[in-house]
């Protein structure tokens, strides 16, 4: 998927849903979400729900380096577009140059614990290019977007500790195109699921 395609998909819902077994699966499908997370499961199961995510209009991202069977190299990133998938995460650099060749929309992600964390972080992702940002956690990203911004082209995806529309209103008016969460009442849009 190009990049573009992904932030269309990113603008049409606020919350990717982040995905973490079997029941998530069933309930993102029909959830309000464009964007679907895999952050957990193996490659055995990933065929059959690629196909169905598409089937239900929405975009699929799987985390590489959280998914079992799939090789950490260029290798696996080709399965990954041989079998569908729209984009990867990972926070490997050399994972993210293969998304690339592949064609895949890269996602990398930025994990915060600290400000040598980030020193490290920004230098990290500003030799990959990838084509998003994902910052974790998410709730601080209102806290850091203007110095990200001033050192990362971004766009910036907020992940991890999302639990509320107010987090995702916070990270939406800090800039964030998108938030991620496994919190499942934010992937819909105020409807009884």
């Amino acid at each position: 998927m190009l990049k573009q395609n992904f932030l269309a998909l990113a603008r049409r819902y606020p919350v990717a849903a982040a995905i973490k077994s079997p029941e998530d699966q069933e309930v993102a499908l029909t959830s309000d979400v464009s964007l679907i997370f895999m952050l957990k499961g193996n490659a055995f199961s990933l065929t059959d729900f690629v196909a169905r995510v598409h089937k239900c209009g929405k975009g699929i991202v799987v985390h590489v380096d959280l998914i079992g069977g799939i090789g950490k190299d260029r290798a696996g990133i080709q399965y990954l577009r041989q079998q569908g998938v729209d984009a990867i995460i990972t926070s490997r650099s050399h994972l993210v140059a293969a998304g690339h060749a592949e064609g895949l929309t890269t996602i990398q992600r930025l994990l915060l614990l600290d400000h040598s964390a980030m020193e490290i972080g920004v230098k990290t992702i500003a030799r990959a290019k990838p084509d998003l940002v994902e910052i974790l956690p998410g709730v601080i990203f209102p806290d850091l977007a203007l110095q990200l911004r001033q050192i990362l082209p971004g766009p910036f995806i907020a992940g991890g500790f999302i639990r509320t529309r107010t987090d995702v209103e916070r990270n939406q008016a800090a800039g964030a195109i998108l938030c991620s969460s496994s919190n499942r009442e934010l992937w819909f849009a105020g409807r009884a699921h």
